[in-house]
């Protein structure tokens, strides 16, 4: 709904300068915003506001430019125009209505739950209050899912999962699938069979086409708070800690243990068994191969000090001009030799 600029300064708790009385309609870009929009300003982008048409900005509270336009000063931009989007966009609501004819009788729903066309949920199941289970999902037998969840279409949770409050799976997830673990009997692989099962714990997110893996025999687990980008693999037995953040096509190897607050950038990989310290940050493209303490940073592949990684680097982008030099050095020291023959 659209409100003036006095009520949005009041509900971020900043200053606003200018007309208060200023009608927001939305939030945009600095690059596209139009008349009645809300835009986000950094350092970064100052020099785009010419060109910006937005009707107020929300501005660093050590800004000191003037503007030709309202402003509200905060303390955390980002944080504040996360808040304003949600404030101006469309929430996602349960609608109570039970639209599957696959629901088994023995499932016990909490109040308006909504479950959409094709969904399918099988013996013994729980399912919180709010809670949306989208089309063509199946959970399965034994699975419990707190309130206020959001499944997105065509997301998979297999038997024996446990998933807390306010977890948000989005489609194409596969939660619980068997572990990939094999027996050589001298003859063929035997399947090691997964008994165990995957805990994800409140206030989770989980990206498209994400795999996590079940237990061999006790939980895969996901811990409070940690968000997840589309494409990852999750490995029988993993134990992710609080609040980390894992980007797309990252892929945790069985039996590994992820502490807190944890980052693992794009397409890294940790091997089996590895232990990932709280705070750690694994950069771009990184295979840890070995334990990591805590607050610790690397790249490269394998992992090793970043410090040392970009040492390396630039060594070796100069070893081309250092090659030279030294043989343009070799040919000194061989002409003077000849000329003191």
């Amino acid at each position: 709904m659209p409100c003036n600029l006095n009520e949005i300064s009041e509900q971020l708790n900043g200053i606003l300068i200018g007309d208060g009385n200023v009608v927001i309609t939305g939030v945009g870009s600095i690059h596209a915003a139009k008349e009645g929009d809300i835009a986000f300003v950094t350092d970064k982008n100052l020099n785009k506001l010419d060109q910006c048409k937005a009707s107020a900005f929300i501005v660093p509270e050590t800004t000191i430019i003037e503007f030709k336009v309202p402003v509200i000063k905060v303390k955390n931009p980002r944080l504040d125009f996360i808040r304003l989007i949600e404030m101006f966009s469309e929430k996602t609501k349960s609608s109570g209505v039970l639209s599957s004819e696959a629901i088994d009788p023995s499932v016990t729903l909490g109040c308006n739950v909504q479950i959409d066309e094709f969904a399918v949920i099988k013996e013994d199941v729980s399912i919180g209050d709010h809670t949306i289970i989208s089309a063509h999902s199946f959970i399965g037998k034994n699975v419990t899912i707190g309130t206020n969840c959001l499944i997105h279409p065509n997301v998979t949770v297999l038997h024996d999962t446990f998933i807390g409050d306010n977890v948000i799976i989005h489609s194409g997830a596969v939660i619980g699938a068997d572990g990939f673990g094999f027996e050589w009997d001298g003859q063929k692989q035997v399947k090691i069979p997964h008994i165990g099962n995957v805990v994800i714990f409140d206030d989770v997110e989980i990206g498209a086409n994400t795999t996590i893996d079940r237990g061999t025999i006790d939980s895969t687990s996901i811990g409070k708070g940690t968000k997840m980008d589309n494409l990852i693999q999750i490995g029988h037995n993993v134990q992710i800690g609080e609040h980390c953040i894992i980007a797309g096509t990252s892929a945790i190897g069985g039996s590994s243990k992820i502490g807190n607050r944890v980052i693992l950038a794009g397409g890294s990989a940790v091997i089996n068994n590895i232990t990932i310290g709280d705070g750690c940050v694994v950069l771009a493209k990184t295979m840890v191969t070995k334990n990591m303490p805590e607050n610790s940073m690397v790249s490269g592949y394998t992992a090793r000090s970043h410090k040392k990684q970009l040492r390396e680097s630039a060594a070796l982008s100069r070893l081309p001009q250092t090659i030279k030099k030294l043989n343009e050095k070799l040919d000194e020291l061989s002409k003077t030799k000849e000329g003191a023959k």
